[in-house]
């Protein structure tokens, strides 16, 4: 870690007086070749050379680059620029420029560098391209209108063109440079991968031979195509080589009376100017490009990476995910499918999902498959018989809902499928049984125990398992104390019915014994139970029981409710409801708690 730290904090020499030395080189450069009638520079690549290196640099480390870079900006200036106290304001202002652009750029998009998306190309263009040098000219015009004859909008028109083109069309191959992208490239890259390479930015070369090395036809249009094509099939590497190979015949081949230029009437600061304009568009098209390709190969990646995370949870679950379309056509099965059907998924594909289902449950199911399909923010669950390759009928849980495509129309429908026969079994063996109450009609304490055990043992799919909620009748001895045992018995009978009028038809009602009742809420939560619960508390309290001589019995009842869970025993589930009971009573009775 201490090494790490001391790393991050040294000071490097040889990386500070190489950037000094290449601004002084650049600078120098442009001076020398790009200034005409003693005027400002028209081409300026010293400012991208400084803001490419002080943006990969760490900010406390700016400071040596700058104050190193300033002499030397004013030596080249003082040899083959502006003399005297301009040939000093002028180059303090280039470097106050390149850094104030590369502190601009640290606020406006902190990860700058990578240009792998249009919002940090376009913050790029408008920091670099537009504001910055835009400010910056204003200064520089008043400085040299004050000493040679130039007009202030003249002056001002070179620098903010030499220094926003310098900065749009020098610095984005500079940065990737120097953050390494071409020594990843060298390393990473295959030999199939370089044969291409060379291959694409060779017809890129070719293109700016045919187009800069002479001067009878204009034809600025030839590069485009090799290089987009190069930023296709190179990404970001592709499209700054191509910059590069562009700027460098394109600038060489201009300052020798080549090219395209040499066909305009002007100097050759307009030549210049309008070369660089062309470089920029250059920059303007094919940076966006390789950054918008860059991100939708993201976005490929990580789709390909969730298709195989999908593919691989679809593979080990053992419910069925199958999708079918509008006309019920099956289009994708999940593996699943073969231990459940006796169908391997391949054998489903393109066949009808209802040839499937056993005759007497199609009209069930294809109703519930016309609700999902008219509300697809719903879903339904729907229990009906499949009929096996092997010819055997299982009972099947499908939760449904519809699939929507990318214009918002419904497309199909997307199941859920788990197979429930054993489930189903238990339960149609308790119908056979008798396992009723004799008097109230519910089911009693066996049927029960072999209810919740099941329930417990094979939950609904869903989030939810469900809740037990058991009720006790408040104050029950006194009734029948006061009123005799048909009264009490009444009283029992009506409870029964008002619970069974407050739940859904497949939930279970029993009598535990006495004046205890419990009920197997399959598929709520506890909030949901709760307000069941509430409904049938209130009921009975509201309209008491009247018995065969006409008298009315106020009745209350206290209740319990626990949720269910896969991984708990029956036992301890009955025993949580007690427990919830026990408080309701202590509170006053009359009421329901939850555990």
């Amino acid at each position: 870690m201490g090494h790490e730290s001391y790393r991050r904090n040294r000071w490097y020499p040889g990386e500070v007086l190489g950037t000094a030395l290449a601004y002084f080189a650049c600078a120098s450069l442009a001076l020398v070749l790009t200034r005409f009638d003693g005027g400002i520079a028209v081409v300026w690549l010293a400012g991208s050379v400084l803001f490419a290196r002080l943006q990969v640099t760490p900010h406390r480390r700016w400071a040596p680059l700058a104050f190193v870079c300033t002499p030397l900006a004013i030596c080249a200036s003082q040899l083959f620029g502006f003399k005297g106290l301009t040939g000093v304001g002028l180059p303090l202002l280039c470097i106050i420029e390149a850094v104030g652009a590369a502190w601009l750029m640290r606020r406006v998009f902190p990860r700058f560098g990578r240009f792998q998306s249009v919002a940090e190309v376009t913050a790029f263009i408008v920091v670099c391209g537009i504001m910055v040098p835009a400010v910056t000219a204003l200064l520089a015009a008043v400085m040299t209108s004050a000493v040679r004859d130039i007009g202030f909008w003249s002056a001002w028109r070179d620098w903010y063109a030499g220094h926003a083109l310098g900065f749009v069309v020098f610095a984005p191959p500079l940065l990737l440079f120097l953050r390494g992208d071409v020594a990843h490239w060298t390393r990473t890259a295959g030999t199939r991968v370089r044969k291409r390479t060379f291959g694409l930015l060779g017809l890129v070369l070719l293109a700016s031979l045919v187009t800069f090395g002479q001067s009878r036809i204009p034809l600025v249009v030839v590069p485009f195509l090799p290089m987009i094509a190069a930023t296709f099939r190179l990404g970001r590497f592709g499209a700054v080589s191509s910059i590069v190979i562009v700027i460098l015949v394109g600038l060489g081949c201009s300052l020798a009376g080549l090219g395209p230029t040499a066909l305009l009437a002007g100097g050759m600061a307009l030549k210049l100017q309008v070369l660089q304009i062309y470089f920029a568009s250059i920059v303007l098209l094919l940076l966006p490009l390789a950054a918008e390709l860059y991100a939708r190969r993201r976005i490929v990646e990580r789709l390909h990476a969730a298709e195989a995370l999908h593919r691989l949870v679809l593979d080990r679950m053992s419910d069925v995910v199958l999708r079918a379309g509008i006309d019920g056509t099956v289009r994708y099965a999940s593996p699943s499918v073969e231990r459940v059907t006796g169908y391997p998924a391949i054998e489903l594909g393109g066949r009808p999902l209802f040839n499937l289902i056993v005759p007497d449950d199609l009209p069930m199911v294809l109703d519930t498959r016309r609700v999902v399909l008219a509300a697809p923010e719903e879903s339904a669950i729907v229990e009906y018989r499949v009929i096996q390759k092997s010819g055997a009928i299982i009972w099947v849980e499908s939760h449904v809902r519809a699939m929507v495509d990318a214009d918002g129309n419904v497309s199909g429908t997307v199941s859920i499928i788990r197979e429930v026969t054993e489930r189903r079994h238990i339960v149609e063996a308790l119908k056979q049984k008798a396992m009723t109450d004799p008097l109230t009609g519910a089911c009693n304490r066996r049927a029960f125990d072999d209810a919740l055990a099941a329930l417990v043992a094979s939950p609904p799919i869903g989030a939810e398992a469900g809740c037990l909620a058991v009720f006790d009748l408040d104050h029950f001895k006194r009734i029948n104390d006061e009123y005799g045992h048909a009264a009490g018995d009444a009283v029992l009978v009506r409870f029964v019915a008002i619970v069974r009028a407050a739940v859904r038809e497949g939930d279970l009602v029993a009598r535990l014994g006495g004046e205890e009742f419990a009920v197997l809420l399959a598929g709520l939560s506890v909030e949901r139970a709760q307000q069941v619960c509430e409904r049938i508390r209130l009921r009975l309290g509201a309209g008491g029981v009247e018995t065969s001589s006409g008298s009315v019995i106020a009745a209350t009842v206290s209740v319990g409710i626990a949720p269910l869970s896969v991984d708990s025993d029956p036992e301890r589930i009955v025993a949580a409801a007690d427990i919830a009971l026990y408080r309701a009573k202590r509170s006053g009775r009359n009421q329901s708690a939850a555990a």
